[in-house]
């Protein structure tokens, strides 16, 4: 059965660049609606003994969020896949499972960042743990790219 809409969250990594990549060559394949999807989370501050500024570690994160979606956006067109942007602003995986119903998604691909520092502190879980939770709670197939 073909797939009929994509979600692919994105985060800059070379993983994430291949989820990219996946993400629209399957859309391609299948004419399937394409969104990408990156959220904003600066809930990793809270384990950092340093002092930063969070506002201006957002405003940060949002403009990459922007340049990594762009990104994103040309390999799709490349592919000559039209591809929707989406910026979201809260936790990870409640931001993605949000946008996973807003577009219907029955697919959703990410790259595999394994046990990052931003992980632990984000999820407090290993990726497998991520993406099971990420995939019972929007009812969405949940592909991971290595």
């Amino acid at each position: 059965m073909a797939t009929k809409s994509i979600v692919c969250g994105v985060t800059g990594s070379e993983n994430s660049e291949k989820a990219v990549m996946s993400a629209a060559e399957t859309a391609k394949d299948d004419a399937a609606r394409l969104a990408f999807v990156y959220v904003v989370d600066t809930r990793f501050l809270q384990g950092l003994t340093i002092q930063l500024r969070p506002k201006h570690t957002e405003d940060f994160l949002e403009r990459l969020g922007h340049k990594i979606l762009d990104e994103a956006v040309a390999v799709a067109s490349s592919k000559g896949v039209s591809a929707k942007k989406v910026m979201r602003k809260g936790k990870i995986l409640d931001e993605v499972s949000k946008v996973i119903k807003e577009e219907a998604a029955d697919l959703f691909i990410v790259g595999d960042e394994g046990r990052t520092f931003a992980e632990k502190i984000l999820f407090g879980k290993k990726m497998p743990d991520n993406v099971r939770e990420l995939g019972r709670r929007a009812g969405v197939v949940v592909k991971v790219i290595k």
